[in-house]
């Protein structure tokens, strides 16, 4: 009888070798037992998996549809999946829609509208034509006693008016709907209207040197006037007006502070636009006021408002064309598109070519044929881009999402 079958305690014996008899009689139990424990596992590794498969397609179906809500959002019948903001496109193909005021007496000066849908172009021989900005056909062309270039224009906010200076000195008031003049005014030392009220019912102007003016179209006189020092004139005020930047040191250094002089963040009244290398050759403002963009050696610079630190360098080369020579690199002077999405940011050149960027990513999205500073204007809404180019047009520029 064998010895190890079974002890006294009641535990199950170990097989012996050569016992395979017994062994196999009295190791039944345990092989039945250990294949319910494998199938048990096997189970529960089928239901991990289905879970695992499971938790990854909700994840999955979660992000989809998370980023067409995102898609979607702000989207009206029939826009674009780029559609954001306001209908602004957050990723466009910056592209040239069209020309205004071309075979003309040459361009001087442009204005929109602030609505955008009307672009006013100032002539050389002292006219001024208005066109619809979608359709690019003229609706209307005035004219009062001045034959000379207009300087500048401005858009009364109801956008009912529209003021020009001449050179020499004369202003002209006209009504944009009808063509009629609503006062000239000879003299009065205008050298350029910058302006209105905000009750649309003054007219907002600058001497050339150092003094601002307001005059009452409906009194025919000036309300007030007052000085303004030539260093405060080269402050690039916030769009919100809380804070200016202004070049207060030597070799283009820039420093920022707030509008009413009270100290900033940290306690100083100023603080330098740091982490650049170079002179800062021009600012400009993102429309939500928390970013400045600057003109630098390496193309555009971008620092925090909060604490001048630089955010983000995008190099801008210039552009070859026929007879430039080789391409140089760096910008002139910045203009950020207005809005709080802040998309994009032309960059000034030292050539007759300007550059449209992405103002994130400093992508290259258009070239644009420039004359230099102040032949340009974004529409109010930061959709379009209007320039005067050498041919003496104005070309208004746009997109479409990618």
């Amino acid at each position: 009888m064998a010895r190890d079958s079974v002890d006294r305690s009641g535990r199950t014996p170990k097989r012996r070798a050569g016992r395979s008899g017994q062994a196999g009689h009295t190791g039944q139990p345990g092989r039945t037992a250990r294949a319910g424990r494998n199938r048990s596992m096997h189970v529960f590794l089928a239901v991990l998996g289905i879970a695992a498969v499971l938790t990854a397609a909700v994840f999955l179906g979660v992000r989809v549809w998370r980023n067409r809500q995102g898609q979607g959002e702000g989207q009206g019948e029939g826009q674009s999946p780029g559609a954001a903001h306001d209908g602004v496109p957050t990723r466009l193909e910056f592209r040239e829609l069209g020309t205004v005021a071309s075979g003309r007496s040459g361009v001087t000066a442009m204005a929109w509208r602030p609505d955008g849908a009307r672009i006013a172009a100032g002539h050389a021989d002292g006219s001024v034509s208005i066109w619809d900005a979608d359709t690019r056909t003229e609706l209307l062309a005035v004219r009062g006693k001045s034959r000379e270039a207009v300087d500048s224009m401005s858009w009364s906010p109801d956008g009912q008016l529209l003021a020009a200076a001449h050179r020499h000195d004369h202003m002209t008031v006209w009504n944009a709907a009808n063509a009629d003049v609503v006062w000239e005014l000879d003299g009065g030392d205008v050298y350029a209207v910058v302006g209105w009220s905000e009750d649309g019912r003054s007219v907002k102007t600058y001497n050339g040197e150092e003094y601002y003016a307001l005059w009452n179209i409906d009194s025919r006189a000036c309300e007030r006037s007052w000085f303004v020092s030539i260093a405060q004139q080269g402050e690039v005020v916030s769009p919100d007006g809380r804070l200016a930047a202004w070049e207060s040191m030597a070799e283009g250094r820039w420093t920022l502070h707030r509008t009413d002089w009270q100290p900033g963040p940290g306690g100083e009244s100023e603080w330098e636009l740091v982490g650049h290398r170079g002179p800062i050759h021009g600012a400009s403002w993102r429309g939500d006021s928390s970013q400045l963009a600057g003109a630098v050696e390496s193309g555009v610079a971008v620092w925090s408002a909060t604490n001048g630190q630089l955010v983000r360098s995008l190099p801008v080369d210039r552009p070859e064309t026929a007879g430039s020579g080789a391409a140089g690199s760096g910008a002139t002077y910045v203009s950020w598109s207005p809005g709080p999405d802040g998309l994009w940011i032309l960059a000034g050149l030292d050539s007759p070519t300007s550059v449209v960027i992405d103002a994130e990513t400093g992508e290259r999205l258009a070239e644009v044929s420039t004359r230099g500073r102040g032949s340009f204007a974004w529409a109010p809404q930061g959709d379009r881009l209007a320039a005067t180019g050498t041919d003496n047009a104005v070309h208004l520029y746009g997109g479409q999402s990618k």
